[in-house]
């Protein structure tokens, strides 16, 4: 039996008496200011009064109090596996003094706080089960750690689906191979009413002078579509794992950190970094998805369970993660089906986590290539890209020669590429023509185009080829890696095989 279990009825008890003597001693209850969006395209947030009754205790702290959680705030600290470093205040004139010295006094004050949440709850000074049993459920957590699982929205820009789309999980991460947590459940999904309220009114700003959150006309507010991330904790003494990497002993918890309350923030740089990596993942596979379109993220929200939540005002949003990346261009639109966005995520999502080397420079210079402002350095990353995959073991003979021939025999016959073994060849050969032209007589991109002759790139802007350039760097990638899934064959490897099939073809002349 865990300590929450083991103290529910006595906290239970405690908490109905203490509700009763503020139900007795109150009159009106108080109320807060949350928001709201309204309209479409450009929103507004719209203030909305609602019943919360825990801002009583703070107006008045202590009035109603006759020491209902004694008892149980000094069995919870004796059952605590760590100690208590006292909090201590300097005075006016410079002298140090020790408060909140007792673990059982601070427990007890936390129990107080929590009351008030169990009203919040409610919306009344009245006590119910369904109230208490939601929130001991959510937020009693008497060990100090933080939450078994938590939600979070990260908004997408540029981004379609006709549906929900839930995606594997089946992914390595730097930080979650040592971290606390684990990825659970990924999709993309719509955003609810709940959800936009939550974002608005922790994004209101605050007006410090007069003490409220103010309304007023938003930043784009105009997503369809969110990821929509789970990751659960896997790690039991969350406490102890945070405090060591902090340099801290894990036997001692400052005054001020201690509560009974779930700590939603105990651990954020590092479900902070875990969701980074998810996002770059995310990125790189809607880019070998569809080269042509470039989404962008939001900032991501962390929801928390909350009275909120429970009497279906808003989602509660408890910190934000910036993992921000601007939009390009493209209205990215995720497919159903067998050549769907989830089929493409299972199969090719695994190689885009940054743990492969052999597939990471070229991967990086292809991403680079969404982010370049002038189109002659986005051809050269797709070059560097080239030659880290098809000249990859090319030694004294034809660059141009050997990129076109490679690239044309490795997409012949597959479906990344609906073109003919020529027109892939002459494509490639006269993008490393390009190269020359931009490096060594610094040509732009439209007259290097103009001055290589080239039959298949003679129909391209310097826009239209830089982005084709992206969409058969894509194809030729993801050959690569049809290849390793397939027969595991390294990019190397299928270098080799390609050589020796162009070295084994014979030529019989005459009939």
């Amino acid at each position: 039996m865990t300590l929450k279990s083991e103290v529910h009825d006595d906290v239970k008890s405690a908490c109905r008496s203490y509700i009763s003597s503020i139900e007795q001693g109150e009159d009106e209850v108080p109320t807060d200011t949350v928001y709201r969006l309204t309209g479409t395209g450009l929103r507004f947030r719209e203030p909305k009064e609602v019943d919360r009754p825990s801002l009583a205790l703070r107006q008045n702290p202590g009035e109603h109090y006759s020491s209902e959680f004694d008892s149980v705030s000094q069995y919870i600290a004796d059952e605590l596996d760590f100690e208590m470093v006292p909090e201590v205040d300097i005075d006016g004139e410079g002298d140090t003094h020790v408060v909140n010295a007792e673990l059982s006094g601070r427990i007890e004050d936390s129990l107080r706080d929590f009351t008030g949440l169990v009203m919040d709850y409610s919306g009344s000074f009245e006590f119910t089960d369904a109230a208490f049993e939601a929130a001991y459920d959510n937020q009693f957590e008497p060990d100090y750690a933080d939450r078994e699982e938590y939600k979070i929205l990260v908004p997408l820009k540029g981004v379609q689906a006709g549906s929900d789309i839930s995606l594997g999980t089946s992914l390595r991460f730097d930080s979650q191979f040592d971290g606390p947590y684990h990825i659970s459940d990924i999709a993309v999904t719509d955003i609810s009413d709940t959800e936009w309220n939550g974002i608005a009114t922790f994004d209101a700003p605050f007006d410090a002078s007069n003490n409220v959150q103010t309304p007023e006309v938003v930043q784009d507010y105009s997503y369809s579509k969110v990821l929509r991330v789970t990751i659960e904790r896997r790690r039991q003494n969350i406490r102890e794992y945070i405090l060591e990497n902090r340099g801290d002993d894990p036997d001692e918890l400052r005054a001020e950190s201690v509560s009974v309350l779930t700590v939603d923030n105990l651990s954020y740089m590092i479900h902070d970094h875990l969701v980074r990596e998810l996002v770059d993942t995310v990125e790189r596979t809607f880019h070998h998805y569809k080269p042509r379109c470039d989404p962008g993220f939001g900032t991501g929200y962390i929801l928390s369970p909350s009275w909120m939540s429970y009497r279906d005002i808003s989602e509660d949003i408890v910190d934000e993660l910036y993992v921000e990346r601007d939009a390009g261009h493209g209205e990215l639109v995720l497919e159903d089906g067998q050549n769907g966005f989830k089929t493409f995520w299972d199969k090719y999502a695994s190689y885009f986590t940054d743990q492969d080397a052999h597939y990471d420079k070229p991967l990086v210079r292809f991403e680079e290539m969404f982010h370049k402002r002038r189109n002659e350095d986005a051809i050269l990353d797709c070059l560097i890209a080239l030659e880290g995959t098809l000249l990859r073991g090319t030694q004294g003979s034809s660059y141009t020669f050997r990129l076109g021939l490679r690239g044309s025999f490795l997409l012949d016959g597959s479906n990344q590429l609906a073109w003919n073994r020529e027109k892939t060849r002459e494509f490639l050969s006269g993008l490393y023509a390009i190269r020359g032209e931009i490096v060594h007589q610094d040509r732009s991109l439209e007259d290097a185009i103009d001055e290589v002759n080239n039959s298949e790139l003679e129909n391209y802007n310097a826009s239209s080829l830089a982005e084709e350039a992206r969409v058969v760097f894509a194809r030729i990638i993801l050959r690569y890696i049809d290849h390793d899934i397939n027969h595991g064959l390294s990019i190397d490897e299928v270098n080799q095989y390609m050589d020796q099939a162009a070295l084994n073809a014979s030529y019989s002349p005459g009939p």
